[in-house]
This record gives structure tokens, C-alpha cells and sequence, in this order.
């Protein structure tokens, strides 16, 4: 049996290889972690999302880590992953257990670990809770302990409260914005409702229900999936459409026309507000797969800016070592400083809510806000699966591509960071990557115009095919 932690834990397919037996075993481990490197704090929080058995492979992580030591405290309901990662830093407890696969398919749950300080597992601390798990599966013994206790608790209130403070909530409910929430039916339901309520800002709140299916879609706040949040938004004459993934970590959003506004304009609008309407400063952090837009506006406003591989744990990273006003990833994951070291689309939503509060502009007028001062940005990716056997081959081929020339455009350098991506002289990218934990290759583009970036992708999936 294999059990491996990729970029955020470890996600498996719900019983099959995601068992209570596997499940417990991993708690198993870090709780030999925890005993091991005595981190800061006291005890473990566990969540979970509204997946198929979430609850229960929950209540098995919070009774192992109990039975080996450790005072466990078991969420009461579902909650998101930032709710989770900031009770662990408010509380001050060791660390925390969130059962989710957040905006992964249905069949699929996953296993994360929040540090004590409230953020992702840096690489570090996932090698030796997986060292610890191997020993385990080895049959090697474990130090026995006194069985510690385990309560239920809220976990969610102390989050959205501390939200409250991170913007300008007086003038946001005094707005009278008409915004739609979807919840994609994830862990996340209910938070930007709760929030926005009590003033003349009204909220449409859409997919709020559990539904361990999805509604056939995947949480996941992309364009492909939103097609219900853009509908609603045109039918309520709406200002905004806010959208969460599954554990409401990423967002995605839509403008008052009903056009979907990516997780890289997002992050070009808060990183602009942030500095000119906020006065906010900082370094800004961005994975190699997020829009060349932020480079333009770190020019421009002299910020230094740092490109991590794809995780956001590595964003994490930088965070925990000080001075960083944002960072973000091409996924919707987005963080800032004066809050934890974690993504959080609940954020997110509340920031773009102040930008155009504070800017009086919608949310089309804030984008082309930022397209008057770094050019046009176009983006897609497409997810290519292939056979498991087909996977070798394509990543032999992805890591020794060496083109001159792809789409036409001669090609200006690569960066194998993280993958292979093309620079092209215009400004213009390319990236391959193939996944380490399924047989899927992503591969991403952004140009100056839509249909550059779709024969940029085309290329890309010849360049991969082989052909």
C-alpha cells in the first residue's frame, strides 16, 4: 500500500484506497510527529468538508489522535479550510486535521495537515510525518500514551469574526451591493451570507446544500463549472457572483455582465488595491503558473516579487518569513498579510467587494482598471488525461523538450522551475506540467488575446502527445 503526500497532503479515492483503516493510520503518524518535534501549542483540531463521509473519517482521525495523546477537539460541522487553519493559530494548538479533497472530484477525500502556525505543512514537516507513517506500515512499535480527551466544539465563529476586521465591513454592508454567493454545495455555505447581512448589501446565496455529488460538477470555481452562478447573476441584475470551491480555499468570480473573472485577475485587482487604495506594502508572492500581470504591477509600484513552483505551501513559506502583502497561484488560492499564512476565497470575495466599494467601479471596470495599466491578459489551461501507462512517456517528454519555436512564436527562454514553460518574446507563456499523483498533464497558457492563448494550448498538447 502507498500512501503519498502531494502539493497539499494526501488524497485518495473513497474506499478504495481513502479508508478509515488508512485514515486512522495517518493520524497514527502525525500524531507521531507531533510527539516527535513538539512543535508550539497545545492539541489538535480537526474539520472537514461536506464529502462523502467527511464526518466520519473525521471523527476516526479525532479518536486516534486522541487515543495516542493527544487532546483533540472534533469540529461540530463542516467548515472551510481557512476556518480550520485559523482556529489552529488563534487557539494555539499543535496543529490540525482537515478531511478534505477540496476541488477534486467527488469520489475523491484528502487528508491535510495545518501547521501550528496556521497555514500548509512546509515540505519539511510532510517528509517527516510521512518517515513516521512508512515506520508504521513497517510494523515497527510506537511509544504508547495515556489516552487524551476529545471535545465537539464551534470552530467556525472566532474565523468569521476575525474576517470582520481584515476589511472595511461599514462601508461594504452600506453599499447596497446586490452579490450572488455559490458555495459550489461545499464546506464554505452560508460564510459570505452570515457576513453580509445586516445592511443595505444584498446576497443571493445559490448551491448551499451538502451534496456529496456536487451537483455533477466539481467544486472548483472555474468558468466550465459556474455556468449557474453567471445565469443567476444576469437574472438578479447582481453587481458580483462570488465563488467557493470545496472547502472555500479558492475563489473564482463573475462580473455584473455575467462573464467569468479568473483567480489571475482577481489577484491583479487585490495586489492593485491593496498598494494604491490600502497603502499597503510588501514582497508578492507568485507560483510559476499565475499571470505575468503581477510582474507588470510590481514594476510599476517597485515591489519585489518572488516565483515559487505550484503549491501553495510554498507561498506559505515566504509568508512565514515575513513582509509579504500577497500571494497567490493560478488555482484560486490567494493570501494576504495582517491574516494566517493560508489561502482563503471568503477573503478574497470580501476584498473584491472593497475594491469596488472603495473605487466605486463594478467589477468589469476594475479588471479593465488593471488592463489600462499592464495591457491585456488572456489565460486558460486544459487538463489532458492520459493512460497511467501513457504518463512515463510524457514526462520524458515534457522534461527534454528543448522548441525553438511553438504556435509560431520563437521561443524567447524555458524555466524548468516546475515543469517546462515556454517565454515568449511578447510576453506571452507557455507551461507543461504532469501531475505526481495522477495521470493527468496540465497545461497552461496566457497571451495577449483568447485565441493566441488557444493555439498556445494546442501546441502544448501536440508538444506532449508527441506529435
Amino acid at each position: 500500500m502507498e500512501i503519498r503526500f502531494g502539493t497539499d497532503g494526501w488524497r485518495g479515492v473513497i474506499d478504495e484506497d481513502f479508508t478509515e483503516a488508512n485514515v486512522r493510520l495517518v493520524a497514527r503518524a502525525v500524531a507521531e510527529y507531533l510527539h516527535n518535534a513538539k512543535p508550539d501549542g497545545h492539541g489538535v483540531l480537526i474539520g472537514y468538508d461536506n464529502r462523502f463521509k467527511s464526518e466520519v473519517f473525521a471523527r476516526v482521525a479525532a479518536e486516534e489522535l486522541a487515543r495516542c495523546g493527544l487532546p483533540a477537539v472534533l469540529s461540530e460541522s463542516s467548515l472551510s479550510s481557512p476556518a480550520l487553519s485559523y482556529a489552529v493559530y488563534h487557539r494555539r494548538a499543535q496543529g490540525g486535521v482537515m478531511i478534505t479533497a477540496s476541488h477534486n472530484p467527488p469520489q475523491f477525500n484528502g487528508f491535510k495537515f495545518k501547521a501550528h502556525y496556521g497555514g500548509s505543512a512546509l515540505p519539511e514537516i510532510t517528509e517527516q510525518i510521512e518517515t513516521h507513517l512508512q515506520r508504521i506500515l513497517a510494523g515497527e512499535p510506537v511509544v504508547a500514551h495515556n489516552p487524551a480527551e476529545l471535545r465537539i466544539e464551534n470552530l467556525t465563529a472566532e474565523y468569521l469574526q476575525h474576517l470582520t476586521t481584515l476589511v472595511d465591513m461599514p462601508r461594504i454592508l452600506d453599499a447596497g451591493w446586490k452579490v450572488v454567493a455559490d458555495a459550489m454545495h461545499g464546506s464554505g455555505a452560508g460564510y459570505l451570507r452570515t457576513l453580509l447581512q445586516d445592511g443595505r448589501t444584498q446576497v443571493t446565496a445559490i448551491r448551499e446544500s451538502r451534496d456529496t455529488q456536487f451537483g455533477g460538477v466539481n467544486p472548483e470555481p472555474i468558468a466550465s463549472n459556474l455556468a449557474l452562478l453567471m445565469e443567476t447573476v444576469l437574472c438578479e441584475g447582481a453587481d458580483i457572483g462570488i465563488a467557493l470551491d470545496g472547502d472555500a480555499d479558492r475563489v473564482g468570480a463573475v462580473d455584473e455582465h455575467g462573464n467569468f473573472v479568473d483567480s489571475h485577475r482577481i489577484f491583479a485587482i487585490t495586489l492593485y488595491h491593496l498598494v494604491n487604495r490600502r497603502g499597503w506594502r510588501g514582497r508578492v508572492i507568485k507560483t510559476i503558473s499565475t499571470t505575468n500581470m503581477i510582474d507588470a504591477l510590481c514594476r510599476r509600484f517597485e515591489l519585489p516579487l518572488t516565483i515559487t513552483p505550484i503549491g501553495f505551501k510554498y507561498i506559505c513559506e515566504n509568508m512565514l518569513q515575513g513582509d509579504v502583502l500577497i500571494g497567490g497561484e493560478e488555482s484560486g488560492g490567494i493570501g494576504i498579510q495582517h491574516h494566517i499564512p493560508e489561502r482563503d476565497g471568503v477573503l478574497m470575495g470580501l476584498m473584491l467587494l472593497e475594491a469596488m466599494t472603495l473605487s466605486g467601479k463594478k467589477l468589469s471596470e476594475l479588471v479593465q482598471e488593471i488592463f489600462q495599466l499592464v495591457g491585456e491578459h488572456h489565460y486558460d489551461r486544459i487538463d489532458l488525461h492520459l493512460e497511467r501507462e501513457e504518463m512515463p512517456a510524457a514526462s520524458e517528454r515534457i522534461a527534454q523538450t528543448a522548441a525553438k519555436e511553438v504556435a509560431g512564436m520563437p521561443v524567447k527562454a524555458i524555466d524548468r522551475m516546475d515543469g517546462t514553460k515556454f517565454l515568449f518574446e511578447d510576453g506571452a507563456w507557455l507551461l507543461l506540467r504532469a501531475s505526481g499523483t495522477e495521470p493527468v498533464v496540465r497545461i497552461y497558457a496566457e497571451a495577449s488575446t483568447p485565441e493566441a492563448v488557444q493555439e498556445l494550448l494546442s501546441a502544448g498538447e501536440s508538444l506532449v502527445r508527441g506529435r
